[in-house]
């Protein structure tokens, strides 16, 4: 099919010849018919000279006429034809750049110099509707006058692209927004327009926020973390990275090989096995020997993963500390074993030394015990004064000799026992002794004072012992007194109930509190007060047994309180 022009120039060439034609038909005409020059026919075909000059001359004032005719309709044809070709250019443009801002996700519009909007893509006017032709201070943000701070207004004072981010409120949640801002310009170099483009960016800044806590809790940790090319060089490695392997900055194994932080040995020893991990795809994790910049070796941990890129993320432990306690712990287990074993052979000689308490050493004291009493009955009448005096000595001797014996049978037991806690009323138990105490001497003023409801988690049968020696003391230190005042009771004392037995006896210097609980340590002479002195040795160990504490307050002539305390039931979860 022809072109336009090339229709345009058959045309014009079809014109001019019909004219040529019919100028000269007329021509002719009038020439036979007005002028009576000859006939039609003959003045058709065969006109005179200068007629035939005045139709050439006309013929040419026409071919001139519908050249210039022809050029200037070409002209007007191709200017229209390259208008239409730009018209539909720039229809199509448009169409592909609606196309394109409507398809980007962020909110797009066009302003005119007056903020006017003119063009909104679809997330533009479903955030707020479609309100092409208003003022875009007055619809998004309800204001007279351009928002503070707008990227389109910079964009019309400076000609530049400009961008801010900004906090709001939507629905009660709080967005991040980044606006930005392009000038339009026309063909002068003029701002027309502006093109502004808002995105939400919450989720990017909560991202940024997150990766700024992660990079931080990196940087915090004491294990060294790096992350590698697939070569093994270091992309990135946190400051304990660094300094773990001795380097004071990291910037000094940017760049290099892991392989300089080993030994030749150790990466011969090393590769094989991270490299047969990493081809079946999965991590490594073992201890090695690392190499420090000063050439000095130590112990680590190291955990290998692979990333999808073929990257590698590295975290290493110094392990010298856990090493050293490891070496620490194997030498006091040694010892530990070693004190067991002799532990064993202590406790076997204890049970022989129980054994010749009950039966070896009772013998020969019940011999010495029986001879003295028969020589006292079969001889009273042959012994003079003396005589008596040395018999009354054997026996007493030998009473007291049993006294002490059974005492250190009661403290043998007390530390083998096995414990059989449950709870227990402390008051009720503490009621009972003291009635038991008061029948040895009914006659005696006593002032006694017993809190109700005091209970304890503990073994019935080394309570019992327990408190049958503290209210014992009391009860015979006091014995001196015109008016025995004994009490019993608890308190809290940092958190913690604690127990106490207090009277108004003779008391004691406090520079003697640490020493009353040692076996056969006493304050006061035995001729003043009999014991053998392995009561208060039975109470701290019985209270020791219990998980507790025992201490002694007191001053000479003001009595003492003994403060102990018992360890609750254990608690499962």
């Amino acid at each position: 099919m022809l072109s336009r022009l090339q229709k345009h120039r058959w045309y014009s060439i079809a014109t001019g010849s019909v004219l040529i034609l019919a100028s000269w038909l007329t021509d002719s005409f009038l020439d036979a018919v007005l002028f009576s020059e000859g006939s039609f026919l003959q003045q058709l075909l065969h006109p005179q000279a200068q007629e035939l000059t005045y139709r050439l001359q006309t013929i040419l004032f026409l071919l001139v006429f519908m050249t210039c005719a022809y050029r200037k309709s070409t002209r007007e044809q191709e200017a229209t034809s390259a208008l239409e070709d730009t018209v539909a250019k720039l229809a199509l443009e448009k169409s592909r750049t609606e196309a394109i801002l409507a398809s980007v996700p962020d909110a797009v519009t066009v302003q005119d110099r007056d903020f006017r909007i003119l063009y909104q893509n679809p997330p533009a006017r479903q955030f707020k509707g479609a309100h092409q032709g208003q003022r875009c201070y007055s619809v998004y943000h309800d204001r007279d006058d351009v928002c503070p701070g707008c990227v389109v207004n910079e964009c019309f004072i400076d000609g530049l692209p400009h961008r801010n981010e900004s906090t709001h409120v939507f629905d009660g949640q709080t967005r991040h927004i980044e606006t930005s801002a392009a000038p339009l310009l026309d063909a002068t170099g003029a701002v027309t327009a502006a093109i502004e483009l808002v995105r939400d960016v919450t989720e990017r800044k909560t991202r940024e926020i997150m990766l700024k806590r992660q990079f931080a809790a990196i940087e915090a940790s004491i294990d060294g973390i790096a992350l590698l090319t697939p070569d093994g060089e270091y992309l990135y490695l946190n400051k304990a990275h660094a300094a773990i392997y001795g380097y004071p900055s990291q910037q000094e194994l940017i760049g290099q090989t892991w392989r300089k932080l080993y030994s030749d040995e150790e990466r011969q020893r090393l590769e094989p096995l991270v490299f047969e991990a990493f081809g079946k795809g999965q991590g490594w994790r073992g201890e090695a020997t690392g190499l420090k910049q000063d050439g000095s070796h130590f112990p680590q941990e190291v955990s290998l993963s692979l990333l999808e890129d073929g990257g590698i993320i590295c975290v290493v432990r110094d392990i010298s500390e856990r090493r050293e306690s490891e070496e620490a712990i194997r030498k006091l287990n040694a010892s530990l074993r070693q004190q067991t074993l002799e532990l064993q052979a202590t406790n076997r000689e204890l049970e022989a030394f129980s054994y010749s308490l009950s039966h070896d050493l009772r013998t020969p004291l019940t011999a010495v015990y029986t001879a003295g009493q028969a020589l006292a009955d079969l001889y009273r009448d042959h012994l003079d004064e003396t005589g008596h005096c040395l018999v009354n000595a054997i026996q007493t001797g030998c009473e007291n000799m049993e006294q002490f014996i059974e005492a250190m049978l009661v403290l043998f037991r007390v530390t083998r026992t096995e414990l059989s806690c449950e709870e227990i009323d402390l008051g009720s138990m503490a009621e009972d002794i003291v009635a038991e105490l008061r029948m040895y001497d009914v006659e005696r003023s006593l002032d006694w004072r017993n809190q109700a409801g005091m209970t304890a988690w503990c073994d019935p049968h080394l309570a019992r012992v327990l408190l049958q020696n503290l209210l014992g003391n009391a009860w015979k230190y006091t014995s001196r007194n015109e008016h025995t005042c004994i009490e019993f009771g608890q308190r809290m004392r940092d958190g913690i109930h604690e127990f106490f037995v207090r009277d108004n006896g003779i008391g004691f210097e406090m520079s003697d509190a640490e020493k009353i609980f040692k076996p056969f340590q006493r304050c006061h002479p035995s001729s003043d007060f009999p014991g053998t002195g392995v009561g208060l040795a039975t109470v701290s160990r019985i209270v020791d047994r219990h998980g507790g504490e025992v201490r002694a307050e007191g001053a000479p002539g003001k009595g003492a309180c003994f403060y102990f305390t018992l360890q609750g039931p254990p608690h499962h979860d």
